[in-house]
């Protein structure tokens, strides 16, 4: 039996994170993967020469978290230009950011896209949130209190008229958190929004999943395993215990770190320790991938839809391949297409209605879209409700050298991922100091 001081069962962000950071503090570390390749939930799949994500994600290259942990560089980033375009009575209004894109923000304005009053209470908000996590005062990793708000009730209090939040925020942000209704917590909302104001939103070339297969990489060879199923840990009441793969091997380890996809499995842990936390519900996704000759006029432009439910499907749309490269084979233009959670509609129906509703925005080119793919990703974040934040668990700690790892634990988003894997390896460190 190989004996190592950690390991770390999942090698998501999360756990990617605790894996460098316990490395970095000398411990001999091993992570084992169930799947094939690291990243969780952040993963691209090849279809047909096309790298297509698993669920739309982008990452928002002002997370500190982020700047700790990749190199930028070597991810070659493209950007999304800032802003975007709200779909509304089969038109797109362009809705940009005055700071990076002053000249636009007024066609906005001009154009009605925005009010002059809602105009000026972004620009307040972005002030203040800005200024909040600057000083550490907005930190969605910290445990929420019974004050906390809804995003609707913060925007309401802040006086955003109703028809700015159903035309803007509600399509934007809805596709942000998956949902809406705006219940994400507002603190979570705050920390996104001045992150979007101080950052770009990007892709990395060739998918998202370079991000993960970096962070792999920068591992010792030989500590990450992947296919590599566990079926059981044998906790020691004394501290860590035995990991068994269902090869039959078996680990040891001092710590014993367990992310949250692997937690939730009943038969994992022993009962005395697994009734101790239970796993949050999860917002699921569907995206529709769809191939073409001819860019659409959004461009690197995000598309949100204001449009009811009744008129089609699309959340959100856009085309990664003109954000960056490697997403697409030379002369070909990949499509994503976001479903909102609300459209009742079995996936057999996605690609037609999909089309049916673009061709409004973009002529009839659309009808040459070529489907690829439906990608659907029954857990893609975790509810983060003012309640739901309130009951997280306010420790990665479970017993003696058994701890947790995941977003689950911090909030929904890369940034979190990879804040949640530095917790819990700080305090695997802490739980060992003599």
């Amino acid at each position: 039996m190989e004996n190592v001081d950690c390991i770390v069962v999942g090698a998501g962000l999360s756990g990617l994170a605790c894996a460098q950071t316990l490395l970095h503090a000398s411990k001999s570390v091993l992570v084992l993967e169930a799947s094939d390749a690291p990243g969780g939930r952040v993963a691209t799949d090849t279809i047909d020469g096309f790298r297509v994500d698993r669920g739309f994600q982008v990452y928002l290259d002002s997370y500190a978290e982020g700047q700790r942990f990749l190199d930028y560089a070597s991810l070659a980033f493209g950007a999304f230009e800032p802003g975007a375009f709200v779909a509304h009575r089969g038109r797109l209004f362009p809705v940009s950011d005055p700071w990076r894109r002053p000249i636009a923000a007024i066609r906005s304005v001009l154009s009605g896209a925005v009010g002059v009053s809602d105009g000026l209470r972004i620009a307040w908000l972005r002030s203040q949130v800005l200024a909040g996590v600057r000083r550490g005062e907005i930190d969605p990793s910290s445990i929420s209190g019974h004050g906390e708000k809804t995003t609707r009730e913060e925007l309401v209090l802040r006086g955003f008229s109703s028809e700015f939040i159903k035309f803007f925020f509600e399509p934007f942000f809805g596709g942000v958190f998956l949902e809406r209704d705006l219940t994400t917590a507002a603190t979570v909302f705050k920390f996104t929004f001045a992150m979007f104001s101080s950052g770009r939103a990007c892709l990395p070339a060739g998918g998202m999943s370079a991000i993960p297969q970096q962070m792999a990489q920068k591992l010792p060879s030989g500590s990450l395993q992947t296919r590599a199923s566990v079926v059981r840990i044998n906790y020691s009441s004394n501290g860590g215990g035995d990991v068994v793969l269902v090869d039959g091997r078996r680990f040891r380890a001092d710590s014993i770190i367990v992310s949250s996809a692997a937690v939730a499995n009943p038969i994992l842990l022993p009962e005395s320790v697994s009734a101790e936390w239970k796993p949050q519900p999860w917002k699921a996704a569907r995206l529709v991938a769809f191939e073409c000759a001819k860019k659409p006029s959004c461009g690197k432009t995000l598309v949100v839809s204001a449009e009811p439910v009744a008129v089609g499907p699309i959340d959100n749309l856009s085309v990664p391949s003109a954000v960056t490269e490697g997403y697409a084979p030379d002369g070909k233009n990949l499509i994503y297409v976001s479903v909102r959670s609300d459209w009742e509609g079995e996936d057999n129906q996605l690609p037609d209605a999909i089309r049916k509703q673009a061709e409004v925005w973009f002529g009839p080119d659309v009808k040459l879209w070529r489907h690829l793919s439906t990608v659907t990703v029954p857990k893609a974040l975790p509810i983060e409700t003012p309640l739901a934040r309130r009951q997280r668990p306010r420790s990665s700690h479970l017993a003696p050298g058994l701890f947790l790892c995941g977003d689950h634990l911090t909030t929904s988003s890369i940034n979190g991922a990879l804040v949640a894997g530095r917790l819990a390896a700080q305090e695997v460190l802490e739980s060992v100091r003599p």
